[in-house]
């Protein structure tokens, strides 16, 4: 009998560990949603401000989206951001292309990217307005190491920038202008960038 208390004690060491790491892995897949449900409207601010400097959450929820919460812009310059969410998780999301990553905009060298359990992952799916402003940092990625657009697809920005890019339709690229298309449960809208609106329909023809 006097063994069984310390086993009880290892077992009991064993399941707080693990209740533990389980509890860690759902705070980092909320603040995951978290800051992927940001996105898009950071990606618009890019777009109408041609920058990220002076991005805060007031303004994201002001004028873009107003559910932004529990987010802390750490890093906010010409052409790349840092934000970590808010509560202590190790999840933070660096752009232009929005790459997930464990560990502190701090810190970003000992970084490692996000790998959530499939089991959490959020299957909701974007609006085709969403889904618009979701590719754009992929796509000034792009700009930015092409200095244009031309040469751009679908295939290429998912190979080299953003692995989730959603399923839109590159209509138009060119030196310094693009149009994208997508369409989502029969619902169509596209935006002509640099700095377009995103509207209903298809790119100008």
């Amino acid at each position: 009998m006097r063994r069984a208390a310390p086993l009880v004690a290892i077992v009991l060491s064993l399941l707080t560990v693990a209740c533990g790491a389980k509890a860690r892995e759902s705070d980092d897949a909320q603040a995951a949603a978290t800051l992927r449900a940001a996105h898009p409207a950071i990606a618009a601010y890019y777009q109408d401000h041609n920058t990220y400097a002076g991005m805060t959450p007031a303004k994201l929820r002001a004028r873009y989206d107003s559910t932004v919460a529990k987010i802390s812009i750490v890093k906010a310059s010409k052409n790349a951001f840092c934000v970590e969410a808010t509560g202590g998780s190790r999840v933070f999301m660096s752009g232009p292309v929005g790459e997930l990553m464990l560990g502190s905009c701090d810190d970003p060298s000992g970084a490692k990217p996000y790998d959530p359990p499939q089991s959490i992952e959020s299957s909701e799916p974007l609006t085709p307005t969403q889904s618009l402003r979701a590719s754009i940092p992929a796509i000034e990625a792009y700009h930015q190491d092409h200095n244009a657009y031309s040469g751009m697809t679908p295939a290429k920005l998912r190979k080299e920038y953003d692995s989730g890019l959603p399923n839109i339709e590159i209509v138009q690229a060119v030196q310094k202008a693009y149009c994208i298309e997508i369409e989502v449960d029969g619902e169509r809208a596209f935006t002509a960038g640099p700095g377009g609106e995103i509207r209903p329909g298809t790119c100008p023809s």
